[in-house]
């Protein structure tokens, strides 16, 4: 079991970028991990699957009250700087495919989440494609006020987000996602603004850590700029790698 794998490997502390449960279970599953990597620190942001048959408001509600009563459990919201060592630090924002990529608002697939999250009943097909621009841009503003800081203290930053934010990084069946369905599986807005930052910071490093698409890819968009996303099975969870930073 996937608690048994954390209980019994070495590791300082553990990052999950999203799709853990769904919201009526969300807070058990997250209590549960959260012993399991004790007293090691579990970090962690949301994915779309996590508010599913719930809201968002409700669910990052619930989350907050867990996070205070488990000293181990900090949800990412892009408020925070965290150093993992003396030149490496970690930000999070959960991210939101952003409907820009691909073929944008022009596309014809839809989204389960539209009908499986109670902010997204019934708005129209339009209204929906705005809320998720919207969500999407959240994580842009949330790395455009928290990236250069951190940036400026550590030499590498450690950047946690869901849905992968650069194109090429978002494949589906281990395949790149066509143009009708990149404006579900990428965050562009994110993208477009780690990758403008981080043009600032030559002598600086960004490693992006996302989800969401369920096949591995790990790719460089930058010279100091790469992304790693991880592969995922429903129903079976696991540990995609030990990363090691100095």
């Amino acid at each position: 079991m996937l608690f048994d794998r954390i209980s019994g490997i070495e590791f300082n502390a553990l990052l999950i970028t999203g799709d853990i449960s769904s919201a009526p279970h969300l807070a058990g599953h997250l209590r549960e991990l959260a012993e399991a990597c004790a007293p090691r620190q579990l970090y962690f942001i949301l994915g779309n699957h996590d508010y599913h048959h719930g809201s968002i408001e409700s669910v990052d509600r619930e989350i907050a009250g867990i996070c205070r009563s488990a000293k181990n459990l900090h949800h990412l919201r892009g408020d925070e700087i965290i150093p993992l060592t003396q030149n490496t630090a970690l930000i999070g924002h959960r991210g939101w495919a952003d409907a820009r990529a691909g073929w944008g608002n022009r596309t014809i697939i839809g989204n389960r989440d539209h009908h499986s999250i109670r902010d997204f009943s019934n708005l129209t097909r339009a209204e929906l494609l705005a809320k998720m621009e919207s969500l999407g841009k959240e994580s842009a503003v949330a790395f455009r006020r928290i990236l250069p800081l951190a940036l400026s203290n550590y030499r590498h930053v450690v950047v946690a987000t869901h849905v992968p934010p650069f194109p090429n990084a978002a494949h589906f069946n281990n395949q790149p996602c066509g143009p009708t369905h990149q404006p579900h599986f990428t965050n562009l807005s994110a993208g477009m603004a780690l990758i403008g930052i981080t043009r600032n910071f030559p002598f600086r490093r960004v490693t992006v850590l996302a989800g969401h698409t369920h096949s591995p890819v790990h790719i460089r968009i930058l010279n100091n700029l790469e992304a790693r996303v991880g592969g995922a099975i429903t129903g079976n969870p696991g540990i995609q790698d030990v990363l090691e930073f100095f």
